[in-house]
C-alpha cells in the first residue's frame, strides 16, 4: 500500500502540535521509515507526498492512496504513475520502481518505461511485501506460483521452480533459498547450489552465541553431523565483516554487513553503511535498509533489549526529536512503542 504523509513543514508549528503529530505517527499503522521524521518533503502542488527508498525521489498519491507520480526534490514530476494500482516506494532500487497493475507486478524505470512488464505474481511471503527490490542487479519474482530470478532487462537468469518455498534477495553474488524437505541452501547467480565451508576460527574471527555451560562432557562428546535445517543462526565476524553461522559453524548468511544484531523471533537487524534493515533465517532482506544508525542510542534499551532487536513482535528502530521512540512490527509497519 502506498505510504501517505501530509507535509507539515510549511509553517512553524507549536510544540503542542508537534507532540500531537509525533503521537499519531508513533501509533500509525502506515509504513514509514524511522528516519522519515527527518525527511524533507519538497514543496509541490500535490496534496499527499511521502518519502521513498531513494532519498532523491518522493511519491505523490491521491486521497485514496492511489499513486499519482514520482517527483524530485524540486517537486517536479519525474514519472507518471497514475495507471498503476500501487507502488512499492520503499523498494525503489537499481533505478527501478516496483509497480502493481491488474494485480500483477512489474518494474518501471525513471523515464516511465515499464522495463519489466507487469506479468508477475503478487508475493505473499507475509513480511516481504508484494514485490522485491533490485538487489545485486537481480530481482526475485514469482510466476504461476513458482520462484525465479530475472535481471533488470526481464531476462530469466534462474529458472522458476515450485520446489523453492522461500527465497531471499541476492547479495555478493548469492541468495538464500529454502526447498521443500531440504532446508536452507545458497544459490549463485546461475541457480547453482553453493556448498558452504565451515567458518574459519582465527584471531580475525568472532562468533556471538550463548555460552556452552555443559563443561567437559561437551568437549568429550562427538560432534553432530551438519544438517541442512536450523532453528537459529549466530552472528559471526570475519575480516571485519559480519554474517551468520549455524550450530556447526557453517556459514549460512555471508559476511556482508558492517554490524548485526542477534536473531530474535526469526529476524535479525543488520547494518550496511548508516542504514539498518532486517533479514530472516533464510537470508532474505524482509525489511529494507532504511533505518538511520544515528536514530537510536545503542547504549539504551527498549523492553530490556537493544535497538533493532525484536521482542513481543516489536523492534525499536528510531526516536523522534521529542524523545518518543519509533517501533515497527515484523512487516516493517510503524506501531506504538508501549
Amino acid at each position: 500500500m502506498a505510504i501517505m504523509f501530509r507535509p507539515v513543514a510549511r509553517y512553524q508549528p507549536s510544540r503542542v502540535y508537534l507532540l500531537t503529530v509525533a503521537l499519531i505517527l508513533a501509533a500509525s499503522t502506515t509504513s514509514m521509515s524511522a528516519n522519515a521524521a527527518g525527511c524533507k518533503i519538497p514543496k509541490s502542488y500535490y496534496k499527499h507526498v511521502s518519502c521513498t527508498g531513494d532519498s532523491r525521489y518522493f511519491l505523490a498519491v491521491k486521497d485514496s492512496g492511489a499513486p499519482v507520480a514520482l517527483i524530485d526534490k524540486n517537486g517536479k514530476r519525474v514519472v507518471d504513475l497514475s495507471r498503476y494500482q500501487e507502488v512499492a516506494a520503499d523498494k525503489i532500487s537499481g533505478g527501478l520502481i516496483p509497480v502493481k497493475r491488474s494485480n500483477q507486478v512489474g518494474y518501471v524505470n525513471f523515464k516511465g518505461r515499464e522495463v519489466v512488464p507487469a506479468v508477475y505474481d503478487i508475493l505473499t511471503d507475509g513480511v516481504n511485501g508484494w514485490a522485491r527490490p533490485v538487489a545485486d542487479g537481480l530481482i526475485v519474482v514469482k510466476k504461476n506460483g513458482s520462484y525465479g530470478v530475472i535481471n533488470t532487462s526481464n531476462k530469466v537468469v534462474v529458472s522458476f521452480s515450485k520446489d523453492i518455498t522461500s527465497m531471499g534477495d541476492y547479495r555478493s553474488g548469492r541468495v538464500q533459498v529454502t526447498r521443500a524437505g531440504q532446508g536452507g541452501q545458497a544459490l549463485d547467480k546461475k541457480g547453482n547450489i553453493i556448498k558452504s565451508a565451515p567458518a574459519p576460527q582465527s584471531t580475525n574471527s568472532n562468533t556471538n552465541r550463548p555460552a556452552n555451560n555443559s563443561g567437559a562432557n561437551s568437549a568429550a562428546s562427538s560432534p553432530k553431523p551438519p544438517t541442512n535445517s536450523f532453528t537459529t543462526l549466530y552472528p559471526h565476524q570475519q575480516d571485519g565483516r559480519w554474517g551468520f553461522v549455524d550450530d556447526h559453524d557453517v556459514t549460512m548468511i555471508t559476511y556482508s554487513f558492517d554490524e548485526v544484531m542477534p536473531f530474535a523471533e526469526g529476524l535479525a537487524g543488520v547494518r550496511i553503511a548508516n542504514n539498518w534493515g532486517f533479514v530472516n533465517l533464510g537470508g532474505e532482506l524482509v525489511i529494507p535498509f532504511r533505518f538511520d544508525d544515528a536514530g537510536v542510542d545503542k547504549a539504551a534499551r527498549y523492553q530490556g533489549v537493544k535497538p533493532f532487536v525484536f521482542k513481543n513482535n516489536k523492534a525499536w528502530v528510531g526516536s523522534l526529536k521529542s524523545g518518543i521512540k519509533i517501533c515497527i512490527n515484523k512487516e516493517g509497519t510503524n506501531v506504538n512503542c508501549d
